[in-house]
């Protein structure tokens, strides 16, 4: 099958060449770590904040993507949108992290499989259900993939430390929002998966290709019922945006 065609081999184009050649990125400042928020409502209530600052762009035929610097009380960040579906986020890091970039946290709404999980609970993937295409162009086939069991530790020894609660869980990456259908919802519950996304298999496979530091979580959002139909559970307020910005914000500090 095309997808157990994994080729480890150098690209046609690797985002090296990109960048050589200037196409598609403007850089002012850049830092080790990007705070990667997919609100473009938090996005938008960031770069207002008088801390924020202009850092360059990338941009390809929609247009220009930019980040922003936000400094304050002796910490710099950036912060830029990521955009939404594993290849649009994957092309995108590929291109940031050859601009220079260390440290990528990546955080947005998941929906949530198991009932038991509340709104704007913070969750962290341990691993994922490969149900989307990016992640076979940088790994092996396989059914699941997901962070290392060192880098595992690694982020959620941060969390404990900054005694943020969190929920470990496995969860299922779906490039095909509208497909998810009663069957495959109750399949992939009945292979643990409690929580469900668009990028974060793709992302894990990225990270371990290329060898990234990326750290990526959720905050729990609509239910996804098989059994007695979708629950948009709405109530994700702006206060509470801000608060995985500032979580956001105390991982970068351990880094």
């Amino acid at each position: 099958m095309i997808l157990e065609e994994f080729d480890p081999a150098r690209a046609v184009i690797e985002p090296e060449d990109i960048y050589r050649l200037k196409k598609g990125l403007e850089v002012e400042e850049i830092c080790d770590t990007i705070i990667m928020p997919f609100s473009g409502s938090l996005f938008e209530k960031i770069i207002s904040l008088e801390e924020s600052r202009y850092g360059g762009y990338k941009s390809n035929i929609n247009g220009k993507q930019p980040w922003y610097i936000y400094e304050k009380d002796g910490q710099k960040v950036a912060v830029m949108k990521a955009l939404l579906g594993g290849p649009a986020l994957v092309g995108t890091l590929e291109e940031l992290k050859v601009a220079g970039f260390k440290n990528f946290i990546l955080f947005g709404t998941c929906g949530v499989l198991d009932g038991s999980l509340e709104s704007n609970k913070l969750i962290v993937p341990t691993s994922r259900i490969r149900d989307e295409g990016i992640s076979y162009h940088y790994a092996p086939a396989s059914d699941e993939i997901g962070y290392s069991d060192d880098h595992l530790s690694h982020f959620t020894a941060i969390l404990d430390k900054l005694r943020i609660p969190h929920t470990q869980c496995k969860a299922w990456t779906t490039d095909a929002f509208y497909r998810e259908t009663p069957d495959k919802v109750a399949r992939r519950k009945a292979a643990g998966a409690k929580v469900v996304d668009m990028e974060w298999a793709s992302v894990a496979a990225w990270a371990q290709f290329r060898q990234a530091a990326v750290y990526h979580f959720f905050y729990s959002s609509d239910f996804v019922d098989h059994e007695n139909g979708w629950d948009i559970r709405e109530g994700h307020e702006e206060e509470d945006l801000m608060n995985f910005f500032e979580i956001a914000l105390a991982i970068a500090g351990e880094l």
